[in-house]
């Protein structure tokens, strides 16, 4: 099998990065020095978060295997957590049934279906029986959708910019006959101004499904981020002026000290800062990557028993140091942290302040 992706971020800082993005870049075998304490932590705190594989919600006394799958996708960004990988990839395969066929009128979710083949295929192995499940949620047009029980009336499709991102990153890890009309069909959600909307046309036999053609279309920075993160590993002039103009949007987005809003709340958050910093890295942006990372840097939680884990915002940030983590809170730092993991590898040196604890 071979991988479109190449190791992702570790991959990315030996080589040389996207011509003509106006930013400096890193030439092919210079490899930039960059602060990995911080990024450890956060890692060696998600991997704790999932015992034997699985990360627990404790408020609900549930198995969160979406969850469990970030965790795997974000350690294998930063490279080193072979084994804590293996075991993640393991134990969400060992129920991919109860992940991809959560019942509820869904037969089979088309985005759970294409992280989990994306967690998998990080340690070089691919479910044939997966990616054929996979393939079957791609319409002609290369629009993913999931599968419904006809008899249950309440049964809806919640496919999304965000699952279309991981079909099309598997997808083309797996060199599928799918893998362009998805790809196409990704890079028709990003509308003129190089941003990508977060839901689909209504409407999915409309002849036109794209962004432009959508009225109701609003910017996304999550979903954006994730389009680019997907479509930077794809080898196509199409992926890649995709890829330069989703950066521009974001980097016009990115607010002076680092930060990014996520469409609502109007609130800057580690989570929509990590993954536009992961985006920044796989492009090659990498001033804008230490931006990023230098946000999320500081809103790592350094006291109490939960050093390691990421604040969502300031308020969080406050809370996670003083008061710790409760079984209603977990959740938040734990999907935090997962996606801002990535972007940490561009943490400059010397531009954190040391614990107060």
């Amino acid at each position: 099998m071979k991988k479109t992706v190449l190791g992702g971020i570790v991959a990315a800082l030996a080589l040389t990065s996207l011509a003509g993005c106006g930013e400096k870049t890193v030439e092919e075998g210079e490899k930039p020095t960059y602060d990995a304490k911080v990024s450890t932590s956060v890692a060696d705190w998600l991997v704790a978060q999932a015992p034997k594989g699985v990360a627990r919600n404790a408020q609900y006394g549930t198995d969160d295997f979406g969850l469990s799958a970030d965790i795997g996708i974000a350690l294998a960004e930063v490279g080193g957590y072979d084994e804590e990988i293996a075991t993640i990839t393991a134990a969400v395969m060992k129920n991919k049934k109860a992940y991809t066929s959560p019942g509820f009128g869904t037969i089979t979710s088309a985005g759970a279906t294409a992280k989990a083949l994306v967690l998998q295929q990080n340690i070089d192995a691919s479910d044939p029986a997966l990616l054929k499940q996979l393939e079957g949620t791609v319409a002609a047009n290369g629009r993913i959708a999931d599968k419904l029980d006809p008899k249950n009336k309440k049964a809806a499709d919640y496919s999304n910019t965000i699952g279309q991102s991981y079909a099309v990153w598997a997808l083309n890890n797996a060199e599928s006959t799918k893998a362009a009309a998805a790809t196409e069909f990704l890079a028709g959600q990003q509308c003129e101004e190089g941003w990508f909307r977060v839901t689909f046309a209504a409407d999915p036999t409309a002849a036109d499904q794209t962004c432009d053609a959508d009225p109701k279309a609003v910017p996304d920075a999550d979903a954006t981020a994730f389009a680019l993160i997907a479509l930077s590993g794809v080898a196509s002039p199409e992926a890649e002026k995709a890829v330069k103009a989703g950066v521009e949007w974001l980097k016009e987005t990115q607010a002076e000290d680092g930060s990014f809003k996520a469409a609502t709340g109007n609130i800057a958050n580690s989570n929509t800062t990590g993954l536009a910093g992961w985006a920044f890295g796989r492009a090659g942006e990498t001033e804008s990557a230490e931006k990023a990372a230098t946000w999320v840097a500081e809103h790592v939680v350094t006291c109490g028993d939960d050093v390691g884990a990421v604040a969502y915002d300031d308020a969080a940030l406050t809370d996670g140091n003083t008061k710790g983590l409760t079984k209603e809170s977990e959740g938040m730092y734990r999907l935090a942290a997962a996606q801002a993991l990535p972007s940490l590898v561009f943490l400059p040196k010397d531009t954190t302040t040391k614990s107060s604890c």
